[in-house]
């Protein structure tokens, strides 16, 4: 990576390329052996190996790192009013250098993601391959080591001129300590590891399957006829002989389900008295009937030490839309963007800026420049093609945007020259304006049309004429957003949801025969662990007012019953107190569905 330097523009000359790594390096040279980095500390090593172990955590560290690769970076500069996206200029693109394309930074973005949620740090390092290309890679910190002779990825050693840089997530105490969500929850991924190695020793066990039977020797059995010494055949034997009779019947129906031994009674015959010594006697514990029921539990506890929100992880079950929907913006607003806020500030500070400094910047105007992060593809966007229309029918808005915000794709679906000229011509028949007015227009767009000599010949008046109304766009498709709530209706929602929480608080209070001293029955929920089947007791016929008030505002009373036991739902769950914004949101989609 040696020459690697900024893309010429069109507008430029192209000039020798600068040398990026040399410029940037942040880590380089014979390093203090007493400040050699080590490959990782036993907590992130312990993190991983849960990665590998435990599906459900693979599966939330996943989903970070997706989500995040679906943000946009780009360069920003603060003028004194708030960062402004750099259009052009160095840093432009070094971004654009910045692990060769879009598609290089999405899957830099899942990598930082992942391993930002397991060990918390992994470093951004870039190699100038043979060809003269930039090889980029995210490397976790187990894997980097600080030698006198380098940084090595293993027991290779990178070139001289390569580029490392390492990125983390600050611990709170110490700030050079790198730290994760992962790490407060080790115990609880322990517990999910354990719980389900005993539930796989339980499957494969035998001893803890059969257990031991316990036979008197004067029983007498019915096996297998078998010939003696002297050529007769027997077929009755000793606990010894049925023991034997009974592991073939066992070991061929494990080994064959078909077998019809499987289904066939063995026989044992004995006095009264002896029928009554046979007893079983099993090794398996109160542990075994409950070890399904505590690994869930654990994975809702895991669910809740995330940085995501624990619908993700614990299932949304029989949410529905409106509730779904909160999710995707809770994790984006809650989880997603302070995230990639501190990887972009993170990428602003190891890379781009001491690029801008190594180009002759001076470091105080460097310090100006930072990474943006666009996360609109993240979001439900709502829809905003009746807007697009009326801008672009008054002149403000282009062709391409108003395509993208109509669905249509921006580039291909723009008419030709000749399409657009075809059209012009047909939109002209019905227009108002002067013969001189439309043929200097049809003229700036290459159409050769004598308006005048064509209506003089017809006989026709060239005067202006009244144009037609514009077609009204009250019909178009409009689907509202969230904020579109009116104060009555939100008003009345708190007052259900209000309503629904008290009544939730005393039934929470008989079950578990428990009151907290100073705490009201609508506040009671948030110091109580509420399961799935809990929120279903504390919530059963708390929205019977619905019916009532919902056609005095507007929207389906199903609707409404959803969307609030949703909210409630969330609250009761996640122990959080009754949020104005939150709710808003919620009762917001019904605005939107209502509209739509």
């Amino acid at each position: 990576m040696a020459r690697v330097g900024r893309r010429p523009r069109a507008t430029e000359a192209t000039a020798p390329t600068q040398a990026l790594v040399a410029s940037a390096k942040r880590m380089k040279g014979a390093p203090d052996p007493a400040k050699m980095a080590r490959g990782g500390d036993g907590w992130q090593d312990a993190a991983w190996h849960f990665y590998d172990t435990v599906g459900e955590y693979a599966y939330a560290c996943n989903w970070v790192g997706n989500l995040l690769s679906r943000a946009k970076l780009y360069a920003t500069v603060d003028t004194g009013d708030g960062p402004k996206k750099v259009e052009n200029g160095p840093a432009d693109d070094y971004m654009d250098l910045f692990f060769g394309n879009e598609q290089g930074r999405a899957q830099c973005l899942r990598q930082i993601g992942v391993h930002y949620t397991v060990p918390g740090e992994c470093y951004i390092v870039g190699v100038q391959n043979d060809d003269g290309y930039d090889d980029w890679r995210i490397v976790a910190s187990a894997k980097m080591k600080q030698t006198a002779e380098g940084w090595k990825i293993g027991s290779k050693t990178l070139p001289e001129d390569a580029l490392v840089i390492r990125i983390w997530r600050p611990h709170p105490v110490n700030d050079k300590q790198a730290t994760s969500p992962s790490r407060a929850a080790l115990p609880i991924l322990s517990e999910i590891e354990r719980l389900t190695m005993h539930v796989a020793a339980q499957v494969d066990s035998r001893l803890a399957s059969a257990g031991i039977l316990f036979l008197p020797k004067e029983m007498a059995f019915s096996v297998s006829s078998e010939q003696a010494a002297d050529g007769t055949n027997t077929s009755s034997g000793s606990a010894s002989k049925f023991v034997k009779e009974l592991q073939e019947v066992m070991g061929a129906a494990i080994a064959n389900r078909d077998d019809a031994r499987a289904l066939v009674p063995i026989v044992v015959t004995a006095d009264g008295e002896f029928l009554d010594k046979a007893h079983h006697l099993t090794f398996w514990s109160e542990l075994d009937n409950q070890a399904i029921e505590l690994r869930t539990e654990a994975i809702r506890r895991l669910a809740l030490s995330m940085d995501m929100p624990p619908e993700v992880l614990t299932g949304q079950g029989e949410t529905n839309h409106w509730a779904a929907w909160q999710i995707d913006e809770s994790a984006i607003k809650s989880h997603t963007e302070p995230l990639l806020n501190q990887i972009a500030n993170d990428i602003a500070i190891g890379y781009l800026r001491p690029l801008l400094e190594a180009d002759g910047m001076d470091p105080a105007e460097a310090a100006t420049y930072g990474v943006g992060v666009d996360t609109s593809e993240m979001r439900l966007r709502p829809n905003r093609s009746q807007e697009a229309l009326e801008l672009w029918d008054r002149g403000v808005l282009s062709d391409e945007t108003l395509l993208t915000e109509t669905g249509f794709h921006a580039v291909d679906d723009l008419p030709t020259d000749v399409q657009r000229a075809f059209w012009l011509t047909m939109k002209v028949a019905t227009g108002s304006n002067t013969p001189e007015q439309v043929q200097a227009a049809l003229e700036a767009l290459g159409v050769a049309l004598n308006v005048r000599e064509a209506t003089s010949e017809a006989g026709q008046d060239d005067s202006p004429r009244q144009a037609p109304d514009t077609p009204s766009l009250e019909d178009h498709p409009r689907t509202g957003t969230p904020e579109d709530v009116s104060a009555a209706l939100l008003a009345g929602a708190e007052v259900l949801v209000f309503r629904a929480l008290e009544r939730a608080g005393n039934r929470l209070r008989n079950k578990f025969q428990s009151k907290v001293p100073g705490v009201s029955a609508a506040d009671t929920y948030m110091y109580v662990t509420t399961t799935t089947s809990t929120a279903d007791f504390a919530l059963e016929d708390a929205w019977t007012a619905v019916d009532r008030f919902a056609p005095q505002w507007g929207v389906d009373p199903e609707h409404l019953r959803q969307c609030l036991d949703s909210y409630t739902r969330v609250l009761l769950m996640e122990r959080k107190p009754h949020d104005p914004a939150l709710l808003r949101s919620y009762v917001g989609l019904l605005t939107a569905k209502a509209a739509a």
